[in-house]
C-alpha cells in the first residue's frame, strides 16, 4: 500500500526544500522565479515557524515534496483559513495522488477554510483544486511589496 505521510520542515532540510523550491518557480506553477536572497530570507521565517509552517510529504519514505501554510482568522468565514502558500509534488510522484491525500489532511486540520492562489496558465493544478470543490473568485487579488531594513 502506498504511504504518505508530512512532517514539519526542520533545519536539516535546507537543501532539500531550496532544490524543490527552486524547481517550483522555475516550471511555471509560480508567477516567475524568485531571486535566491528571496529564498534565504523566507527560509528563516519558515523555520522560525512564527508566521507560515512548512512540511516534507514524503511517499513510501522518499522525499515526494512540500507544502507551505499559513493560518489566519477570517470574520467572512467565521473562523480559522488555511493559505496553501505552496503546494510541490516532484515530478516523478505526480499523478499517485499524494496532493489529495495533503488536502485531506489540511481540511481536516479543524480548519473553516483553505484559500490557494494558481497561476491561470497552471491548468492541471486548477482541473485539481476543482475537483476538490474549490471555486474561482471573481475579485482581483493585490500586492504591493514593501522594501526592508536592508534595502531590498
Amino acid at each position: 500500500m502506498n504511504s504518505v505521510t508530512t512532517r514539519k520542515i526542520t533545519k536539516d532540510d535546507k537543501e532539500i526544500f531550496f532544490e524543490m523550491s527552486r524547481d517550483f518557480y522555475s516550471c511555471g506553477a509560480a508567477h516567475k522565479p524568485i531571486p535566491e536572497e528571496n529564498r534565504i530570507n523566507f527560509w528563516k521565517e519558515l523555520v522560525s515557524g512564527n508566521f507560515i509552517t512548512g512540511y516534507i510529504i514524503e511517499f513510501n519514505g522518499e522525499t515526494a515534496g512540500y507544502a507551505l501554510i499559513a493560518f489566519y482568522a477570517s470574520q467572512e468565514y467565521g473562523g480559522k483559513i488555511a493559505l496553501l502558500d505552496e503546494l510541490y509534488i516532484k515530478p516523478a510522484f505526480r499523478g499517485q495522488g499524494i496532493a489529495k491525500k495533503v488536502f485531506k489532511a489540511v481540511e481536516t486540520s479543524g480548519i473553516v477554510a483553505c484559500r490557494l492562489e494558481a497561476e491561470p496558465t497552471n491548468v492541471r493544478a486548477i482541473k485539481l483544486y476543482e475537483s476538490l470543490g474549490y471555486e474561482k473568485f471573481d475579485y482581483i487579488q493585490m500586492s504591493k511589496k514593501i522594501k526592508g531594513k536592508s534595502g531590498e
